[in-house]
C-alpha cells in the first residue's frame, strides 16, 4: 500500500507537504501545479486516507487523528516565522509516525472547529492561549499537550525552550567579547501561559543577568512587538535619539532582526563593524542575513520529538502532568565582534 513517504518521494515534496494538501490546509503556501501533481500522483497510487473513523471504532497506532491549533491566525504567522516553522516539523513529524493531523480553526466566533467531525484521539496547542480556549480543547480530547507554553504544570505535558540557558549563552558570548553594555530589542510584556500579558522570560532574564553585574541600562531597552516593522521603527528612534547604535544587542526574536537590520543600513552602520548581535530562534532569517547572525538555536525538531513521545504517554494512561525543558546552544556566525580596545573589559 502507498504511504505518504512514497507520494512524497516521487512528487519532490515533503511529507508533510503531501499530507496538508490532502488535508485541504489553506495555510499551506504551494503552486497549484505542486496540488495538482501531489494529487495525480495520489489517485495513481491508490493512497487512501484514514479519515472516516468514527468514535465506535477503535484506532490502530497508525490510525491516530491529532488536532493541532495554532496561538496565531495566519496573517500573524507571516511575521512570526518561528511558529510557522515549529507547525511544519510537527506535521512531519507526525507523518514519519502516520499519525493524521488535523487542523483546527477559529471560527467568527474565535472558537476552535474542525472540518469534519471525526474523533480526534489527541491535540497539540502550539503557542499561548486563554483559559476559555484551552477548556475548549477538551470538546474534542482530554489529550492535550502544549508546545512554548505551560498552563496547568499538574495537569498538561509541556514543553519549553531553556529561555534562561538561552539568555545565559547570548549574553555571555557578547561579554567574552568584552561586550558589558548590552541592549535588548523586543517584547518587555509579550503573552503569558494563559494569552495574558506579562513579562516575557528573555527580558527578565536578561535584565536579572544585566543587574547582577551592575551592567542594566533602561535607556538600551528596545520595547517592540516581536515582528520586523515594530524592530526596525525601536532601532531607527533609538539611532535618531542617540545618534549611534548601542556596542552590542540581543534581539529576542528572529523575526525582529530584518526590520532592525534596515534601521542600521540605512544610518550606513554594519554588522558586527559597528554593533554585535546575537539573535533568538536561529531560523532562516538569522541564518540568511546579511551578514548571517549569530543565534541561539533552540532546537525545534527535539521539542516536538518531546511533544510527541508525551502524547504517547497520555495514549498510555500516563496522566499526570510533565514540564520538560528542552536546552539550546548557540550558533556562531561572526555578527559578533571584539569590543573596542578602549572599552573596559568584562568578568566572566
Amino acid at each position: 500500500m502507498a504511504t505518504l513517504k512514497d507520494i512524497a518521494q516521487i512528487a519532490g515534496v515533503a511529507q508533510g507537504t503531501v499530507s496538508r494538501i490532502l488535508n485541504q490546509d489553506p495555510t499551506l503556501c504551494v503552486t497549484g501545479e505542486t496540488r495538482e501533481r501531489v494529487m495525480r500522483i495520489t489517485e495513481s497510487l491508490g493512497y487512501k486516507k484514514n479519515t472516516l473513523r468514527t468514535a465506535s471504532s477503535a484506532p490502530t497506532e497508525q490510525e491516530k487523528r491529532i488536532g493541532v491549533v495554532q496561538m496565531f491566525d495566519m496573517e500573524e504567522l507571516r511575521e512570526d516565522i518561528y511558529y510557522l516553522a515549529l507547525k511544519n516539523i510537527l506535521d512531519e513529524e507526525c507523518f514519519s509516525r502516520q499519525w493524521i493531523t488535523v487542523p483546527l480553526y477559529r471560527d467568527e466566533r474565535r472558537r476552535f472547529v474542525r472540518r469534519d467531525q471525526a474523533p480526534l484521539d489527541g491535540l497539540f496547542a502550539i503557542g499561548r492561549f486563554t483559559q476559555k480556549e484551552v477548556a475548549g480543547f477538551h470538546e474534542y480530547t482530554d489529550n492535550i499537550v502544549f508546545l512554548d507554553s505551560d498552563p496547568e504544570p499538574m495537569r498538561y505535558y509541556s514543553i519549553l525552550p531553556n529561555y534562561h540557558l538561552a539568555v545565559q549563552l547570548a549574553l555571555k558570548h557578547l561579554r567574552i567579547n568584552g561586550h558589558q553594555l548590552i541592549a535588548y530589542l523586543g517584547g518587555v510584556n509579550t503573552f503569558g501561559d494563559h494569552k495574558e500579558l506579562t513579562m516575557d522570560p528573555r527580558f527578565y532574564y536578561y535584565r536579572a543577568s544585566q543587574a547582577n553585574r551592575d551592567s542594566y541600562d533602561p535607556s538600551l531597552v528596545l520595547d517592540c512587538e516581536m515582528n520586523a516593522k515594530s524592530g526596525y521603527a525601536a532601532m531607527r528612534n533609538f539611532l535618531e535619539t542617540y545618534g549611534r547604535p548601542p556596542e552590542a544587542m540581543f534581539i529576542a526574536s528572529d523575526s525582529i532582526a530584518p526590520g532592525a537590520m534596515m534601521a542600521l543600513r540605512e544610518r550606513g552602520l554594519r554588522v558586527p563593524e559597528d554593533i554585535s548581535i546575537v539573535t533568538f530562534n536561529n531560523t532562516v532569517l538569522s541564518e540568511y542575513s546579511d551578514p548571517p547572525l549569530t543565534s541561539i538555536e533552540l532546537f525545534m525538531r527535539e521539542n516536538v520529538r518531546a511533544a510527541a513521545f508525551c502524547m504517547q504517554l497520555l495514549w498510555q494512561g500516563n496522566v499526570r502532568g510533565k514540564r520538560i525543558v528542552v536546552p539550546c546552544e548557540l550558533v556562531s556566525r561572526g555578527s559578533v565582534a571584539p569590543a573596542p580596545t578602549d572599552s573596559p573589559p568584562s568578568e566572566l
